[in-house]
């Protein structure tokens, strides 16, 4: 096994470890934070990329719109009924799950402005290289042959 792969497979441990005691000395917390970031959960398991950057997008968006209900379990020190009443409603989660998809579409959008804008700017480069090989076309085929019947032309000015 390589250094890499023990780092990785510790790392794994540390983090089951970590969940375990956030669910048995946080429950309330855990079970808030699970519900209301389950859209990102899914997003990172789904995200084939190796850096991640559908989830990194979306979690800003997430964290905004968990600071209200996560304010309101911290008041009432973390219980578990508190939690349960802010996942049964309605608006909580409809605000943490579309804000996250809000994440998406913006990210989403982003990459598509950025296509067009470079689409765009090739488009118009195109454009202006055609056009200046017009140009040196137009010139090229319609300037007089320098010399005619074989003597060259003295140009003005030359002796």
């Amino acid at each position: 096994m390589t250094v890499a792969a023990r780092v990785g497979h510790s790392m794994k441990w540390i983090h089951g470890l970590a969940c375990g005691a956030a669910l048995a000395w946080l429950p309330g917390y855990s079970l808030l934070v699970v519900i209301l970031f389950l859209p990102l959960i899914i997003a990172y398991f789904f995200d084939r990329s190796q850096d991640h950057a559908l989830v990194r997008m979306m979690l800003p968006y997430e964290f905004a719109a968990t600071i209200s209900p996560m304010h309101q379990l911290w008041l009432s020190e973390g219980a578990v009924d508190t939690a349960l009443r802010l996942l049964m409603d309605p608006v909580v989660l409809i605000t943490a799950w579309l804000s996250a998809g809000l994440g998406w579409f913006v990210l989403e959008a982003a990459l598509l402005v950025a296509k067009f804008s470079k689409q765009y700017k090739s488009s118009k480069e195109k454009n202006k290289i055609t056009r200046r090989l017009n140009e040196i076309s137009d010139e090229w085929d319609h300037d007089p042959l320098p010399f005619e019947g074989g003597e060259v032309k003295p140009e003005a000015g030359r002796r």
